[in-house]
């Protein structure tokens, strides 16, 4: 609304010399040593160009029979694996006996069936104590490449031979780590060669992985939570209004999710908020933010596949017209998910490059009523090449399509916005609505009005030193005061045409 108000009031006001051809309906300009008439402006416009140049989250779409919506997004917050996880990538484990083992039933509560490691490095290190050769060899069944079992083997030599430390240094680029009881069994054998018996060695060998990081990991998912979103979405339609009543007929908020996870999700709304023009906080209520919103998502035979959920919370199942016609300047949002909130028992998946990827949005079709909605907004003006003033007589026809009536009034004010006088002694209609039949639709009617202000010399005299400019203008729909207020249909096609000037008189 604000393009409004800048283009009815504050050119008419502060340029005072512009002019412009293809204004038929004033005299041509005219200058005399007492007066001079110019035209300012003759303008055709659309709601469409008077609601032009929001923020790059707000733009204006046009949906069925051109009826304008204004749509405002959040910012798209994606979620990668790590973000979600905590995987981990440095394993230590001292090898206290033939068989030793290591949880790794992660991240969170996933039960791994299946991981493929695209990095890391496993090393071994050994000491022998005895004074006397001893072969060392050390598996890990769950660990392949290409099908073959990681192995390793050592002859290390005697205490005495200056030859018993064994380190071993090897890359896990390739392999597969197989799931088993939940935990990574690390077997070694260490055999004395002089009678061929097993031996334990007196300093604990020790296996370690580093950097680990995997491609691919399948499994059976437990029920966590997962921190997907929060933000804020500024409703600039509403960040002048003073007062009034609003009523949009079909808003909705859309979540919108992609998903490349192959497990079940489904959302968990912490926060749903919505503050309006009188600093109150408005909670979304609807059944899906209780009972959540289930995600589609990927099957095992869909690797790499984005998987898309969009659902809007409508009049039909939630308050969203309520909370979205009750002035709302902010939308505030934590939307977060559930992994397999039914404890499903079936293999899922995630791949390094899995994600998820949230944008909330408001949508507000223009469908519906406006009664006594007051917007105010101030602008800086300077009279003070002005001195010879002793009136200035504006004149405005406006022929309107648009079911959307204006009244307006304008105070100056000085530096600190104390009001010094008015333009107008009352609010007065610069606008009218143009009628619409039963359906909302406009008739092809035009509704023509004429206005003249007047600032005489003593009015001027006592404005010329205003710095402010405050203007109220108060929007209405169609028949919007009446016991049976209509609900009209703003469209991309519906014009405005505005032909405007004045008369400065001096001295």
């Amino acid at each position: 609304m604000k393009n409004y108000i800048y283009l009815f009031f504050f050119l008419c006001l502060t340029l005072l010399a512009s002019s412009c051809s293809n204004f038929d309906e004033f005299e041509e300009s005219l200058e005399t040593k007492r007066e001079l008439a110019v035209p300012l402006f003759h303008t055709t416009t659309t709601l469409v160009d008077l609601l032009d140049g929001f923020s790059d989250e707000t733009f204006v779409t046009l949906g069925p029979d051109d009826l304008i919506t204004l749509n405002y997004k959040g910012d798209v917050t994606r979620r990668n694996a790590e973000e979600l996880f905590d995987f981990i990538n440095f394993i230590f484990v001292p090898l206290e006996g033939a068989v030793s083992s290591f949880p790794f039933d992660l991240p969170g509560t996933l039960d791994v069936t299946l991981m493929r490691i695209k990095a890391g490095n496993i090393g071994l290190q050994f000491k022998n104590n005895f004074d006397e050769e001893v072969d060392v060899t050390v598996t890990i069944p769950q660990l392949t490449k290409n099908g073959v079992m990681y192995s390793r083997n050592k002859l290390m030599g005697s205490s005495s031979s200056g030859n018993n430390e064994w380190i071993d240094l090897s890359g896990l680029t390739g392999y597969d780590l197989g799931g088993g009881d939940d935990s990574l069994k690390i077997f070694y054998t260490a055999i004395r060669q002089s009678d061929m018996q097993q031996v334990l060695f007196d300093e604990t060998p020790t296996l370690g992985i580093t950097g680990l990081e995997f491609s691919y990991i399948e499994g059976f998912w437990g029920t966590e939570p997962l921190d997907l979103a929060r933000d804020t979405i500024e409703i600039e339609f509403f960040e002048n209004w003073v007062q009034g009543d609003v009523y949009f007929e079909d808003p909705s908020i859309e979540i919108a999710v992609d998903n490349s996870f192959g497990f079940p999700v489904r959302s968990q709304v912490n926060l749903l908020d919505i503050l309006n023009v009188d600093q109150d906080v408005i909670s979304l209520e609807s059944q899906y933010i209780t009972d959540g919103i289930d995600f589609a998502y990927p099957a095992l035979n869909e690797l790499g596949e984005v998987k898309t959920t969009v659902f809007d919370f409508t009049k039909d199942n939630s308050n969203v017209v309520d909370v979205l016609s009750s002035g709302p300047v902010w939308v505030d949002y934590d939307v977060d998910a559930i992994s397999n909130p039914d404890g499903i028992q079936e293999i899922g998946f995630m791949l390094d490059t899995s994600f998820f990827k949230v944008q909330v949005s408001v949508e507000l079709p223009f469908r519906g009523r406006v009664n006594n909605f007051k917007a105010r907004d101030v602008f800086n003006v300077n009279f003070d090449s002005y001195d010879d003033v002793e009136y200035i007589e504006f004149k405005m026809v406006v022929d309107n399509q648009i079911p959307l009536g204006i009244d307006v009034q304008m105070y100056f004010a000085d530096a600190n916005e104390i009001i010094i006088d008015s333009l107008y002694t009352g609010s007065t209609n610069i606008l009218s609505p143009a009628p619409v039949n039963q359906s909302g639709d406009v008739t092809g009617t035009e509704t023509e009005t004429v206005t003249f202000a007047t600032i005489d010399a003593a009015k001027f005299n006592r404005i010329k030193d205003a710095k402010k400019l405050i203007v109220e203008g108060s929007f209405f729909t169609t028949a919007a005061s009446t016991n049976n207020p209509s609900i009209v249909n703003l469209k991309a096609d519906q014009e405005v045409n505005i032909r405007m000037g004045m008369k400065v008189g001096t001295k």
